[in-house]
């Protein structure tokens, strides 16, 4: 009997000694099953918010319209204005709604996605000793091009296949990288009537204009063209998507695909961020 009881008091011991732990763990399960629900109401009530924005914009925009035409009715002699003004509202109003995106991805979360692709280029460019500056190249499609050395030849017929480039000539080896440029330009031709003009003073506004205004890559943007040296300048303010300066990073690679495929030839980039951010793009390097 005396060893019976003994057993049961040290099963009790065990038990109350584990109890603390299991309300632990319990407790601790709680509580993240509940921050994962307010995490997603928070994410659903943002997008939400979000599109509400949208939405209150385009009523916005129709109110303004129907009072165009509205007034078109009552004041005759500005029938043509006002009409043109309500047609214009009540069609960007139903555009706007129709429109209204139903998926946001924060700027914070495609840098953290650019950053493990800068990562792994970096490091291959490291690896490999390459020292030459990034040269965006023509062909099937843009790609860009480290060379080995600074002002070597650029390569001839690089194709899609073509990761490193290891010609006869040691000199102009390297790598070539599938430029994250290139899927926005795709994007960015879409939304334009037709194709842009193939010269650098035509071609370096509108592309600085997309790149504030169709993608919302930064918050301005403004071009400079010197055709004696065959440079164009981008000035450019408040950049997102990580860091500005890295290799290919959107900004610089939309920009430089862009008159790639405006210019059917060979663009080099620099990026500086110093007073403020500078892509300079250089062309004229295939005559």
């Amino acid at each position: 009997m005396a060893h019976s009881g003994g057993t049961e008091s040290t099963h009790s011991a065990v038990t109350d000694a584990s109890s603390p732990e299991a309300d632990t763990s319990d407790a601790l399960q709680t509580r993240v099953a509940v921050l994962e629900a307010e995490n997603k109401q928070l994410r659903e009530e943002y997008a939400r918010a979000r599109q509400t924005t949208y939405r209150r914009t385009a009523v916005s925009l129709l109110i303004v319209g129907l009072f165009g035409l509205a007034g078109g009715v009552v004041f005759s002699e500005a029938r043509t204005v006002l009409f043109a003004l309500g047609g214009t509202g009540i069609f960007a109003g139903v555009l706007t709604y129709f429109i209204t995106p139903e998926r946001f991805i924060s700027a914070q979360i495609g840098g953290r996605i650019f950053e493990s692709v800068r990562a792994d280029r970096e490091a291959t460019i490291d690896e490999l000793g390459l020292r030459g500056d990034p040269v965006y190249l023509p062909g099937e499609s843009v790609r860009l091009f480290v060379p080995r050395e600074t002002d070597a030849p650029l390569p001839e017929g690089v194709t899609d296949l073509d990761l490193f480039v290891v010609p006869e000539d040691p000199t102009t080896g390297g790598v070539a990288f599938h430029p994250t440029g290139v899927p926005l330009f795709a994007e960015f031709s879409e939304t334009v009537d037709q194709s842009l003009d193939a010269t650098p003073q035509s071609a370096a506004p509108v592309i600085a204009d997309a790149l504030v205004n169709v993608f919302e890559l930064a918050d301005s943007a403004e071009s400079a063209v010197d055709t004696d040296t065959q440079r164009i300048t981008f000035e450019i303010s408040g950049a997102g998507l990580g860091d500005p300066t890295a290799i290919d990073h959107p900004i610089s690679s939309f920009l430089s695909v862009s008159l790639v495929e405006t210019l059917s030839e060979p663009v080099e980039v620099t990026t500086t961020d110093e007073d403020s951010l500078t892509v300079t793009c250089r062309y004229g390097r295939g005559e």
